[in-house]
């Protein structure tokens, strides 16, 4: 491994740089420095900011998020390594059709507590158009850059180095940027799930600007001075300019938590852990800064939350004056460029190198073939050597084209596999169903937490006290919402969306507040009348959702609980 690493961050409006050496056991920063872009993320400007850091050497590893990158996950039976390659390379030649354009991309196994006779694969694809002109503009800075990472690995990379786990722990991390949320699950330092997700600090801003009628600066600027999402019960509002901020930030605040509980479900799925459970939540990154936004999260998700500042464990002293200076008050905003350092130090790290396949073939000729090619010159000097001195030189050379002719034959052998191999893969269309099924989970709860939200115009009267959502899985082709059951090969047959549906439910727990509600009763009706006139309205990806509720009990509580119903189950 590298005793120096260099981990370049470009952000949505800023360029943050880490560069870290690793001494004995212990990680100092020699830099870290950051960039506003004064504008996107043109690669100009990223490399004009690295030009000012005056960081050169490397290697380095260049973050990557947002729509540019997709990670998907592949099961596979085990298979050695050069098979492996070959079934991934399948995987990403598929990609690259569909997304109309060459991609980049790089995969590693994840090892997961039980395979149950699969292997995981994790899969990194980024957009050779996004990825190429930003890893030259950082070579063109002077910096050695090895490839792209998703910040999602980076963001575990960064906890395995300066994170602090128990066995057994389930830790949840989230790294909130501006545009973007990168989220990564561990347990016993292993990556379980790594995702990245569009959705960042600046919906915040987008609230404030909508409730005000603001410019963005402005609003922006409101939510940096006085944004709080202490939760109400525990909230100081200096004014009622404050109060508002805050009402009008809860929408937001909210749905990510319905994102990241979203995230959960996908990963059960996707693991095949049924069972597994968040035991801590961590958050780091910019956004995870704002007033309140900790306690907001571990009042709604019922798990400690804290948060993540891998800088605090750096040795700082050798950082110059200024470095020190823009760290100021901020340092969560290095999280994800600390983890790209750490990918390239850490020897237990989760390493992914993201790069084009001509800049593969370039280093793969650099590191092997060039060395392999003067070896072979010199053999053959001393082929003609031998040949000049000793009449045995022709037999030597029929010896060495006979081989040449086997290698050649066990060659085609290996080829007439990898054929056979890509042969027996799932066709395109049952994993476009099975991502398709996936999704509809996470769009189906957030639809629900927007009904709830657009229609709850008597929040004075009524309190929502819980929202879960709970997965019901079918595999059955026959089976219906709610079922358990899975059939012998089921995922085998999945040729139509219900086969691998995950058939969430969502259960609401309310009250209503007699001291405000002259008739709870009849508060509630009226409650319930507009949500089954929204319900019906709602279709998701083809499906309705039913909506089932109960009077009030005599502590004045009520349940709701919407389902999803697919549309063969309705027309039976």
């Amino acid at each position: 491994m590298a005793s120096q690493a260099i981990g370049i961050d470009i952000g949505s409006h800023s360029v943050k740089v880490a560069v870290l050496q690793r001494r004995g056991g212990a990680t100092r920063a020699v830099r870290l420095y950051r960039s506003t872009l004064a504008g996107d993320q043109d690669p100009e400007r990223v490399r004009g900011a690295l030009v000012r850091a005056g960081i050169t050497g490397g290697p380095g590893l260049l973050g990557i998020t947002g729509r540019d990158l997709i990670i998907r996950y592949t099961h596979v039976p085990p298979v050695p390594d050069w098979r492996l390659k070959l079934l991934m390379q399948f995987e990403i030649n598929e990609v690259s059709g569909q997304s109309g354009g060459e991609v980049a991309a790089d995969f590693r196994r994840v090892r997961l507590p039980s395979e149950g006779g699969e292997e995981t694969v994790l899969v990194a694809l980024a957009r050779n158009t996004w990825l190429s002109p930003r890893l030259d503009a950082a070579r063109a800075a002077g910096m050695k850059v090895a490839g792209g990472c998703p910040n999602s690995v980076a963001l575990f990379n960064a906890f395995l180095a300066h994170g602090k786990w128990k066995e057994g722990e389930t830790t949840y991390l989230v790294s909130l940027g501006r545009e973007n949320i990168d989220m990564a699950i561990q347990r016993d330092g292993e990556l379980l799930f790594a995702r990245n997700m569009s959705g960042g600090g600046h919906s915040f801003t987008e609230a404030i600007m909508g409730a005000f009628g603001l410019a963005e600066a402005k609003a922006e600027k409101n939510k940096v001075t006085k944004g709080d999402l202490t939760p109400k019960a525990h909230a100081r509002y200096a004014d009622a300019t404050q109060e508002k901020l805050a009402n009008a930030m809860q929408g937001p605040a909210g749905q990510l938590i319905q994102m990241i509980q979203s995230t959960v479900m996908i990963c059960r799925a996707q693991t095949k852990m049924s069972d597994l459970n968040v035991d801590r939540l961590l958050l780091t990154g910019g956004g995870a800064q704002m007033p309140g936004l900790r306690d907001y999260f571990q009042a709604n998700m019922s798990v400690p939350v804290e948060l993540f500042d891998p800088v605090a464990s750096l040795d700082l002293s050798g950082l110059p004056a200024a470095d020190q200076e823009e760290l100021g008050s901020a340092p969560l905003d290095f999280c994800v460029a600390v983890g790209l350092a750490e990918s390239r130090l850490q020897p237990n790290g989760f390493a992914l190198e993201v790069l084009t396949e001509k800049e593969k073939k370039k280093r793969h000729f650099t590191e092997r073939t060039l060395w392999a090619v003067l070896a072979m010159a010199a053999a053959l000097i001393f082929v003609v050597l031998l040949f000049n001195t000793r009449a045995s030189a022709i037999q030597i050379l029929q010896q060495e084209n006979q081989e040449l002719e086997r290698l050649l034959a066990d060659k085609k052998k290996v080829e007439d596999r990898q054929k056979a191999a890509l042969a027996s893969e799932r066709d395109s269309r049952k994993k476009e169903v099975a991502l398709r099924a996936r999704r509809l989970a996470g769009d189906f709860s957030r639809a629900v937490h927007d009904l709830l939200l657009q229609n709850h115009s008597e929040a004075m009267y009524l309190v929502m006290e819980r929202l879960e959502t709970l997965p019901k899985v079918s595999l059955d082709p026959t089976g219906r919402p709610g079922d358990t059951r899975a059939t012998v090969g089921a995922d085998e047959k999945a040729n139509s969306l219900h086969d691998q549906q995950v058939w969430p439910t969502v259960e609401v727990l309310g009250v209503v507040q007699p001291e405000y509600a002259p008739n709870p009763g009849q508060t509630l009706t009226s409650y319930y009348g507009r949500l089954e006139a929204a319900r019906a309205a709602l279709s998701i990806d083809g499906c309705s959702v039913k909506l089932d509720t109960t009077a009030l009990d005599r502590n004045n509580r009520f349940t709701m609980t919407f389902r999803l119903v697919p549309p063969a189950a309705e027309k039976q």
